[in-house]
């Protein structure tokens, strides 16, 4: 899928590992898809709508996008969105504007906060890197 800013016509494919093989992306995930979109746990996907600063969920059994309720006015700081990531329960989103935006979507609603830039950087994206210790040490 490529993530084509407005309302262009949407298509995609997705790829099975198990089968090593390509499939049709299903006609609704493609029309909800209105922003950057992460896999959490490389499972479950999330969207961030970069125009209303919605966050979704995509349903896989019943094909569909729902909206995640998030504490109010949520929606105005995930305008905007850029790029996203997911790990832990946690969306990082980069916003048009530069800022960090994390979104808790395990709580109800998820509550979000920005996190402060380093000084002197500005992000272009996020990635949330795994664990490089050994599990004895943690």
């Amino acid at each position: 899928m490529v993530n084509v800013k407005g309302g262009a016509i949407k298509e995609g494919a997705i790829y099975d590992v198990v089968s090593d093989d390509w499939e049709a992306m299903p006609e609704e995930m493609a029309a909800g898809w209105r922003g950057p979109v992460a896999a959490m746990e490389e499972e479950t996907l999330y969207s961030v709508d970069e125009r209303n600063g919605t966050v979704r969920i995509y349903n896989e059994e019943e094909r569909e996008w729902r909206e995640v309720t998030v504490v109010e006015g949520g929606e105005q700081m995930l305008k905007g969105a850029q790029q996203v990531t997911a790990f832990a329960g946690k969306l990082c989103v980069v916003n048009v504007d530069g800022s960090i935006v994390v979104v808790d979507v395990m709580a109800e609603p998820a509550k979000i906060w920005t996190v402060e830039n380093p000084e002197g950087l500005e992000p272009v994206s996020v990635h949330v890197l795994p664990r490089m210790s050994r599990p004895d040490i943690i």
